[in-house]
């Protein structure tokens, strides 16, 4: 998006009640502190969540003074979200992906005592890890919580056992408000394809119980209906139900809608409309 259709759709969700909207950070694309600057700079309300900050791309102290600074001028409205991300990402643009777990477990310590001279916010602002196995969901203990990208209620579950009962759970769901069994998955895979191929995403379905032959042809109908719910308003309500009873404390909607031309998904806004706080 352009810079007036993300303030744009800030707005939108802002209006219709939601209470907080997330974006990621490519490997290498826009600055996401000054991207959320933005977006926080033309709300009044919503909250904005960067899931996820890549910690090889920035010293310790430099992310988190940066939340710091926005959570400070922006009246507390800003959640960090920091992750590894995928190593084949990270080497292919000049960084080095090594030791994954003890790296962020050492970042999450520099952040925390990294000094900030600035005008102090009122708190510090939330931090979650992104993790999709145990040892990193066990290491966000440490933080305020938790983030789940691509999670079934099952993986829900695994991460507020991993991190206990007093730390944030944040997951993403996918959704498609569409009936059409064929229509609906074919708008799933060209979610999950991406995901699906992604090391760390694959072990994890595998460990679920997901075998080699649900990745073939862009994915099963099993694992399709596992990561992304589709059917009415009421199905799609129940999968959020379904989350929070697996453990979810706050869940992002990933509204789906067929791809752009340059074979993007894109978010639905019948959808966004129909599970619409208000």
């Amino acid at each position: 998006m352009g810079a007036a259709q993300a303030v744009a759709a800030a707005r939108t969700f802002e209006a219709m009640g939601y209470g907080t909207m997330w974006f990621g950070e490519a490997v290498v694309g826009r600055d996401p502190f000054v991207m959320a600057a933005l977006l926080l700079a033309n709300t009044s309300r919503i909250k904005i969540g960067l899931c996820v900050a890549n910690v090889w791309k920035r010293e310790a102290a430099t992310t988190i003074n940066a939340a710091r600074t926005l959570a400070g001028l922006f009246d507390q409205r800003f959640i960090l979200t920091v992750g590894v991300s995928h190593q084949k990402f990270v080497d292919r643009y000049g960084m080095s992906y090594q030791k994954p777990y003890q790296f962020m477990r050492e970042y999450v310590a520099k952040m925390k005592a990294a000094p900030f001279l600035g005008p102090k916010p009122a708190k510090e602002p939330p931090l979650l890890i992104a993790a999709q196995r145990p040892l990193m969901m066990k290491l966000a203990r440490q933080t305020d919580g938790v983030f789940v990208t691509f999670a079934p209620p099952e993986l829900t579950a695994r991460a507020r056992a991993a991190v206990g009962p007093h730390k944030t759970v944040c997951v993403i769901q996918a959704m498609v408000l569409e009936n059409d069994p064929a229509r609906a998955r074919a708008i799933g895979r060209e979610y999950t394809a991406f995901y699906s191929r992604l090391p760390n995403y694959r072990d994890c379905l595998l460990a679920m119980g997901f075998a080699e032959h649900d990745f073939k042809d862009g994915g099963s109908d099993r694992l399709i209906d596992a990561i992304v719910q589709w059917g009415t308003r009421e199905q799609l309500a129940a999968r959020l139900e379904a989350q929070f009873a697996a453990g979810a404390d706050h869940i992002d909607v990933l509204a789906l809608s067929s791809s752009a031309a340059d074979g993007a998904p894109q978010v639905d806004d019948a959808t966004a409309r129909a599970l619409a706080p208000g």
